[in-house]
């Protein structure tokens, strides 16, 4: 059988009169273990040509089908009706043989783009989608990886790679192996005619030949063209242990980092706990079990939180699509926490980043709602302020419906929607970070609110007819009876605004400004969560107003 390391170049030694002529490169990724990307569809001009066509084959089949002088990849991927046969799908070969369809490309004269045809099952296993050029999947951690990938340049010169080691774990799956027939076809115009040479290789994966000839490719002046070809077939073949698809894979992984989870009261140096299914034990067990707490800086969710689209993160829970999620509390001194089980169970590729924010406790209160949660099965939750405040928001604008039939605040259009669905507090302590959650609160408490109706349900005009949104409805909520500084929190946000600082901060009269609102708080979080303190008492004043108003 063929070792890790063979190709055509290892198996079929250069022979004959022209032995520079043998193309030396294509041979050597001409292998049935490929490992990086592999041609499986291809067509190039001349006068240096590559033809490749692919199909599916039972492994039990190979031996019989490299014994073929005609491949079988001729026979798939095109619908076939005759009196003998009736209704022929293309899906298998057409004369009775086991060979599949697996892809090729195929041309509409009326287009400029060909049309890439797969067979739907390797698609479904992957769970790939198309995007532009390549075809992605997920994988384990939930990260965008690159199975397959077309060019074309025109309908005599295009290619379609795939991602070697993951066709080779389908063909495990499937007990196949990938038939491939190459032609390469290189004109000498330099050289003289040669007599031609056929020189053939047959070994337990490929079946080839090299020949040398003339054809009259230069008719104009009566000329015979010298040229090479290197054509027939080969297999790739699956591999056993070639990584799988997220849905389906239950990998062990091969290293398992140390993670600290205490302070060694003796020596002060830490103690670590490897998240090992062994080392998830029994809850009251000797040392660490599925319950002890691992602490991390805050700094490790900013990398789930600048990719909103793939990544939801609350005060409790981070989830990736539909690939995974990890539940997560807050210390009473900020500390991002994950019980050990939990640890144990995320993906593998994700261990690296969080174990570079790992720490020791630092002494704050664990998060006791997560514990309820979690360990006593009792309903409990988590300090969450933009929980608390998308709550806030939303009985507010059921308390105006109620009263006047429509919301104080119109539904959100995107991206200020996501935004808002993915707001989080700062994890960083560089000041800067205030600036997205700022400016999405502003965009949704301020920008989203509805002027013309506000304006409209007065019954006294204002007086000044610049009043603008904030103004307008600290009027209308006066004339309810609400408080004179009703929509205070929110005029200090928009204070913030008006200094440019979401746009540019720098210091100066933006820091002035939030050291006037927020005083004697330095860090974003601090003063984020005491702006939205803030907003939400001013929004239960709201809601108390317009339900005392009545219908």
């Amino acid at each position: 059988m063929a070792s890790s390391d063979t190709s055509l170049e290892t198996e079929f030694a250069p022979v004959g009169t022209h032995q520079d002529w043998w193309p030396h490169e294509a041979m050597k990724s001409i292998t049935p273990y490929p490992t990086q990307w592999v041609k499986i569809a291809e067509l190039t001009p001349g006068p240096a040509s590559d033809v490749r066509q692919c199909a599916l084959i039972p492994l039990a089949d190979v031996p019989d089908e490299l014994a073929r002088t005609h491949s079988r990849v001729f026979l798939v991927g095109q619908v076939e009706i005759s009196e003998s046969r009736g209704f022929h799908s293309g899906l298998l070969d057409l004369f009775g043989g086991r060979a599949e369809f697996f892809c090729h490309l195929r041309w509409v004269a009326s287009v400029t783009e060909p049309s890439v045809e797969w067979a739907w099952p390797f698609l479904w296993y992957w769970r790939a989608v198309r995007r532009g050029n390549s075809w992605i999947y997920l994988d384990s951690a939930g990260r965008d990886v690159e199975l397959a990938r077309v060019r074309v340049q025109g309908q005599d010169d295009y290619c379609v790679e795939v991602q070697a080691m993951a066709l080779r774990n389908y063909l495990h799956t499937r007990g196949m192996a990938m038939l491939l027939a190459i032609q390469i076809n290189q004109d000498h115009p330099e050289a003289p005619s040669v007599t031609t040479e056929e020189h053939t290789m047959r070994c337990d994966w490929a079946s080839m030949e090299f020949q040398t000839y003339d054809y009259d490719g230069d008719r104009a002046h009566g000329k015979l063209v010298a040229a090479s070809s290197l054509h027939g077939q080969y297999v790739i073949l699956p591999a056993q242990n070639a990584p799988g698809p997220a849905w389906c894979s239950d990998e062990e992984p091969a290293d398992y980092p140390a993670f600290t989870y205490d302070t060694d009261a003796s020596t002060g140096g830490p103690l670590t706990v490897e998240p090992t299914p062994a080392n998830v034990g029994t809850d009251g067990s000797p040392g660490p079990h599925f319950g002890t707490r691992v602490y991390f800086q805050p700094q490790v969710l900013d990398r789930y939180l600048s990719e909103p689209r793939r990544y939801t993160v609350t005060a409790s829970r981070i989830n990736c699509l539909n690939v995974w999620g990890l539940s997560i509390g807050r210390s009473s001194d900020g500390l991002v926490e994950v019980d050990l089980y939990d640890l144990s169970r995320m993906p593998s590729p994700e261990w690296s980043h969080w174990k570079s924010y790992n720490v020791p406790p630092s002494g704050g209160e664990p998060d006791s709602g997560k514990r309820e949660r979690e360990r006593l099965n009792r309903i409990a939750s988590s300090p969450d302020t933009v929980r608390d405040l998308r709550t806030a928001v939303a009985r507010a604008n059921d308390a105006a419906q109620r009263h006047q039939n429509w919301p104080l605040w119109r539904p959100l259009a995107e991206p200020t929607a996501t935004e808002w669905q993915t707001l989080h507090a700062p994890v960083v302590d560089d000041m800067s970070a205030l600036l997205s959650p700022l400016l999405t609160l502003s965009k949704v408490l301020v920008d989203s609110l509805d002027e013309v109706r506000i304006k409209g349900a007065l019954s006294t005009p204002p007086k000044n007819p610049s009043t603008r949104t904030l103004g307008l409805l600290q009027l209308y909520l006066t004339e309810r009876g609400g408080t004179p500084d009703a929509v205070k929190p929110l005029k200090d946000l928009q204070r913030l605004r008006s200094k440019g600082g979401f746009a540019h901060y720098g210091g100066g009269a933006v820091q002035l400004e939030i050291s006037t609102i927020a005083p004697g708080l330095h860090t974003p979080v601090e003063i984020f969560d005491y702006l939205c303190r803030n907003i939400i008492q001013a929004l239960a004043s709201i809601t108390e107003t317009l339900t005392a108003a009545g219908p």
